[in-house]
């Protein structure tokens, strides 16, 4: 598979659970990977490790979206070890089920930081590295923010925030030959979590929802990553795996 060979990528969050399926598939559809983690440096050299000892090209950049400086560090070493990046994938981000009333100020702080200021920065520097020669942003929102889920008020407010903030740029970068697209998944991985306690819970309460599995959502993330569907410019995109169904 070669949809994407010659391009580059950075994937944002993909030590783990569904970034890391996506980068690996990025990789196997040709392009060269920078993995990003702010945490797991170690999970991000492995994954990095893996792709390269299947013949592809990765590097691992550790580094947190919500620091500005670090944003500049990761798009700058992939300047300096593949070149000018194509793709940027943001899928960092913190996932918390908390009642409002009990959430504290630093944790839904941390999670907004991260989530919406962290997607922010990344696209930010991503538009400066593109210029005008264009390229693709996507950003990981979630069906919670078309119906609020109870005890994850915070969290549906963030998806909420990454797609309008998706369709905004859209309209901005439009001109520049920039698309910036948003996947609304329900194909969520208990994987990525950080917290056991919060990564079992999750897995129990979405285990019945969504028929269809992580490896479906890698697929759609590399056809909006790849030039067949340049018309797809300005879209959140639901793949919910038929949730509810």
């Amino acid at each position: 598979m070669t949809r994407l060979n010659g391009k580059i990528a950075i994937v944002s969050g993909s030590s783990r659970g569904m970034g890391a399926g996506i980068a690996s598939r990025l990789a196997a559809e040709g392009a060269a990977v920078v993995i990003n983690d702010a945490a797991d440096g170690e999970g991000a050299s492995r994954i990095a490790a893996d792709i390269v000892r299947r013949g592809g090209r990765a590097v691992a950049v550790r580094g947190d979206v919500s620091r500005p400086q670090d944003v500049k560090r990761i798009f700058r070493t992939t300047v300096e070890i593949f070149g000018r990046p194509d793709i940027v994938f943001n899928n960092a981000g913190i996932f918390r089920v908390e009642p409002a009333e009990t959430e504290t100020h630093a944790s839904a702080h941390r999670a907004f930081a991260v989530n919406v200021f962290g997607t922010f920065l990344m696209c930010q520097e991503a538009a400066r590295q593109f210029g005008d020669n264009g390229g693709i942003i996507v950003n990981m929102s979630a069906m919670e923010n078309r119906g609020a889920a109870p005890d994850a008020d915070a969290y549906s407010a963030i998806k909420g925030a990454i797609d309008l903030l998706t369709l905004g740029l859209a309209r901005e970068f439009a001109g520049r030959g920039i698309r910036v697209v948003s996947i609304d998944t329900a194909d969520f991985d208990a994987q990525d979590l950080a917290e056991p306690d919060v990564r079992e819970k999750t897995a129990r309460r979405s285990a019945g929802l969504t028929p269809l599995r992580r490896g479906r959502l890698t697929g759609a993330g590399t056809v909006l990553a790849s030039d067949d569907v340049a018309f797809i410019r300005n879209e959140c995109v639901a793949s919910t795996g038929w949730r509810g169904w």
